[in-house]
């Protein structure tokens, strides 16, 4: 469970029961008493008003309550031209997540909100960006998200051929028309920067993989600061 979800995850607990000791959460969610003690105070710090200590069990202050997720209508209708923008450039699977977020979002707006998101889509245009392939963007996030080794078969730029590869992928850069995947290849045992569309096939292998000291996303930044990075394949 990734560590937002585990945080919201207790907030709604200790919202919906009196006292919770920290061994109750750490058994809830399937981590260790020292991660509960950083995310209550993480909570804590964050304006969550959890009290208590972990001897004696967390609880919230009577007449406390976890605060429902509010939106200005201008605020909401930010969202929804960010999230449509994306849309044109994305695949079909990360495309229905934002289909779905988006149906969630209007699910807890105030009407006058989802009036104006409405009007939006009929004065604001965003016109489709879909006549080249994407690749397979929602795999990738999902890759660098995880840490996840992907097998890919990619048609490379330079010779012109494809080759299958197993890359490390550090993120997703939007350059010009296409989107580039930092990773680091294991056929060439360096770093390279692929095109997602060029990915004729791509699967999760299932394997982990750490950082490598000097080959995060920040690093290719870094040194490509002053100018654009070139898809590379050899």
């Amino acid at each position: 469970m990734k560590r937002l979800d585990r945080l919201l995850g207790m907030a709604l607990l200790l919202s919906a029961r009196r006292r919770l000791k920290a061994a109750d959460l750490a058994g809830r969610f399937g981590v260790t008493l020292r991660t509960v003690y950083r995310d209550v105070r993480a909570l804590q710090e964050a304006g969550f008003p959890v009290a208590g200590s972990a001897g004696d069990g967390y609880l919230l202050p009577p007449g406390s309550q976890l605060r429902p997720l509010a939106f200005e209508p201008a605020e909401a209708e930010a969202l929804t031209m960010g999230a449509r923008l994306l849309e044109a450039i994305a695949d079909a699977p990360l495309r229905a997540r934002l289909h779905s977020a988006m149906a969630k979002l209007e699910a807890v707006l105030a009407p006058e909100a989802v009036r104006r998101l409405r009007e939006s889509e009929s004065t604001v245009l965003v016109p489709a960006s879909r006549s080249e392939p994407t690749g397979p963007l929602a795999l990738v996030l999902e890759a660098v998200q995880q840490r996840q080794v992907l097998a890919v078969l990619y048609h490379g730029v330079a010779r012109g051929n494809s080759t299958p590869r197993e890359i490390e992928p550090l993120g997703l850069v939007r350059l010009g028309r296409v989107w580039l995947v930092p990773a680091y290849c294991r056929l060439r045992e360096d770093l390279r920067v692929f095109r997602a569309d060029r990915m004729l096939e791509a699967r999760a292998t299932g394997e982990r993989f750490e950082p490598r000291p000097g080959l995060s996303l920040e690093d290719v930044v870094r040194m490509k600061s002053e100018e654009p990075i070139p898809p590379r394949a050899s």
